[in-house]
């Protein structure tokens, strides 16, 4: 009986998650195929630090915005993200994303370097921002 709950629960998240793609849950109500990129607040509760991912859905990475920097820091938070990473393709084939975005070609090197769409998308910390002081 547990495991029936477990897969229920399990089922009810894919679906919100597929129409928040959508656009259904979404405040603006705009669907991801209507976009280029998807800006994602992300609290990295190992650290207790915020960054910001941007999706870029035409190169397929998430580029990460941290304003601290550090090698273990930095395997951290790309730790923590490795989730979106591996999710958002496969929300994004389940979607048919890919079939309404005719201006995505899959000829970019990160596609390139994929064998199928649902591959985890590239994590990149994006360099030269400005870094906060250690205190």
């Amino acid at each position: 009986m547990h495991d029936i709950k477990v897969q229920n629960k399990i089922f009810d998240l894919t679906k919100k998650l597929r129409e928040y793609v959508l656009g259904f849950y979404i405040l603006g109500n705009t669907p991801w195929v209507s976009v280029d990129y998807v800006l994602m607040p992300i609290n990295v509760k190992e650290a207790w630090h915020w960054v910001l991912g941007v999706l870029s859905l035409h190169t397929g990475c998430i580029y990460i915005y941290d304003s601290i920097r550090s090698s273990r820091h930095d395997a951290v938070v790309h730790k923590a993200l490795n989730s979106f990473a591996v999710m958002i393709p496969l929300l994004l084939n389940t979607t048919t994303f890919y079939q309404q975005r005719s201006d995505i070609t899959m000829d970019k090197p990160h596609f390139l370097e994929k064998e199928e769409l649902s591959n985890p998308f590239a994590i990149i910390s994006v360099d030269n921002l400005p870094q906060q002081e250690k205190a």
